[in-house]
């Protein structure tokens, strides 16, 4: 199993984050197909849907120092952006409509052999689609749910046949699902190869465990908050108090940050809400 490499238990949120040279050094004969394997159940990529996208690009090519490259998808505007060489995250227009609780959401996609088959499964246990699987011209076949309790998680299959998902950074490690009943969200996931684990001392909190390794967690959700569910995902920087810092001068607004200082949440000016968690050292 992946080894911890921080844990911070706050008030009502336990937060991980791991190093991203986690996994063993692969032999020169490990096949594509064991690669594809090891990454089953988790958040391998991230896109931003804002209801402002040059705002939401400015916010994070400032802050994170992060390049941008648009290209025409589906007869609207999609934007790459890149972490140095390697593309980290997609951006999106949102549509007005669907600005019901903020005008911006980051929403994280989790590495499926078969995005069909995991579409089919969430709606057989009472999940809603909102897009349906559709091919994604950089990485594979992708389609986003709503889970029975609202929070909202994309399914993605990187493709063996494409070799363009390679390039993807490393950084999406972690994802922390707030719910309302964490027991009945740790349900709906067993169904797609997860296992459960309850989080020692806490009895309202769980891992999801896939491949033997730890790929998220499921916390109860304040009381404080909106009560309906909602994943957070977790992306690693070098140097989380600087990155804090750039945060709050583009208009950030920090959420919560770990006794330890090396894990954050911050809502981004347009109200995306994202995890961020200090690089461990190689």
């Amino acid at each position: 199993m992946k080894p911890i490499s921080k844990f911070c238990i706050a008030a009502l949120i336990p937060l991980l984050s791991f190093s991203s040279s986690g996994f063993a050094v692969e032999s020169a004969t490990t096949t594509q197909t064991a690669i594809e394997q090891s990454a089953q159940g988790k958040v391998v990529w991230a896109d931003l849907y804002t209801g402002d996208v040059q705002s939401s690009l400015d916010f994070y090519t400032r802050t994170f120092g992060w390049t941008v490259k648009a290209f025409e998808q589906h007869n609207r505007q999609y934007h790459l952006m890149y972490d140095g060489e390697q593309p980290i995250a997609g951006v999106i227009k949102r549509p007005a409509e669907r600005n019901q609780t903020n005008k911006s959401l980051w929403i994280g996609s989790v590495a499926t052999s078969n995005v069909q088959t995991s579409v089919d499964n969430a709606v057989a246990h009472n999940a809603t689609i909102v897009f349906p699987p559709h091919d994604f011209a950089l990485y594979g076949k992708r389609a986003v749910i709503a889970d029975p309790q609202g929070a909202i998680i994309a399914f993605l299959d990187l493709g063996e046949s494409s070799t363009a998902h390679q390039a993807i950074a490393k950084k999406w490690d972690w994802a922390q699902l707030f719910s309302v009943n964490p027991e009945k969200a740790a349900e709906f996931y067993q169904h797609f190869g997860y296992s459960t684990e309850q989080i020692a001392a806490n009895s309202q909190s769980y891992y999801l465990i896939k491949e033997q390794e730890l790929r998220a967690s499921i916390v109860k959700l304040p009381a404080s908050a909106e009560q309906r569910d909602k994943w957070i995902n977790f992306v690693e920087v070098a140097n989380l108090a600087a990155v804090l810092q750039q945060a709050i001068a583009n208009g950030a607004t920090l959420l919560h940050q770990g006794e330890d200082a090396q894990l954050a949440i911050i809502a981004d000016p347009n109200g995306a809400i994202l995890g961020l968690a200090e690089q461990e050292a190689n």
